[in-house]
């Protein structure tokens, strides 16, 4: 996937990160959502790397987060490859999905989306038994489209996979050439999605319906794994190598 001219781009470091090593990031309003790979946590901290809540996930080798639909979304990058969703409130675990093929290529990166003009949820399947019928919770699941979709970095597979985020049915799929995909951040002005691959520290701009390279640039220094861009438009990098958040001014 890689041009003969790459810009390279250099980034600062902000700060340590809480826990051992971080390994996913979401920027949001109030700051950061981080999960670590380690100690299986979710943090939510500020921009100034102060610790504002957090919460264990069933997710083991916890890998891509991503904060959507009123949700946080943390990736196990374990077999089976599977995404919790989490109540950012109390960090109760209130759903998982297990992905497509789920031992092909385990999970990096993730990225929270809405359904977008034009798309359309999979048809619901056919109807069954509740588990549990006079008790909540004896659906399977609240049916798809309810809850977006997920963007999956499937990095063993050399692929990204387009997902229902409350069913895990398959939407679509890009390639991704290079070895070893990770985080990932959507760009809302021409509607592409970045995503950084961590061998190399390369960073690929694509068109999310081809997989069409459009951009190509390299953060040098630093051992590129998570990544997101907040409001301001500033790119965060988490180097799980140094257990610390970077960023690269706009």
């Amino acid at each position: 996937m890689t041009t003969a001219e790459v810009r390279t781009l250099t980034a600062r470091a902000m700060f340590a990160a809480p826990g051992q090593q971080l390994n996913g990031l979401e920027a949001v309003p109030e700051g950061l959502w981080l999960s670590d790979q380690r100690d299986n946590r979710t943090y939510l901290i500020d921009y100034a790397g102060t610790v504002l809540t957090s919460f264990p996930s069933p997710a083991r080798n916890a890998s891509g987060t991503s904060a959507g639909g009123g949700w946080v979304w943390v990736a196990s990058n374990t077999s089976p490859a599977t995404i919790f969703r989490h109540d950012p409130h109390t960090g109760h675990c209130t759903a998982a999905v297990t992905l497509p093929q789920s031992e092909q290529g385990g999970v990096h990166g993730i990225q929270w989306r809405p359904y977008e003009p034009g798309e359309r949820p999979p048809t619901a399947g056919e109807a069954g038994p509740e588990l549990h019928p006079s008790a909540p919770g004896g659906r399977p699941h609240d049916g798809p489209g309810t809850n977006g979709t997920l963007w999956v970095t499937r990095p063993g597979a050399l692929r990204i996979d387009h997902i229902d985020a409350e069913t895990g049915d398959l939407l679509g799929q890009i390639p991704f050439a290079a070895t070893r995909s990770h985080g990932m951040f959507w760009d809302e002005a021409d509607n592409t999605l970045s995503v950084a691959e961590t061998n190399h520290g390369h960073v690929y701009r694509l068109d999310p319906h081809d997989g069409t390279v459009r951009d190509e640039w390299r953060i040098v220094g630093l051992e590129v794994h998570a990544m997101t861009r907040s409001a301001d438009g500033r790119i965060w990098i988490g180097d799980a190598a140094q257990n610390t958040i970077f960023a690269i001014e706009p």
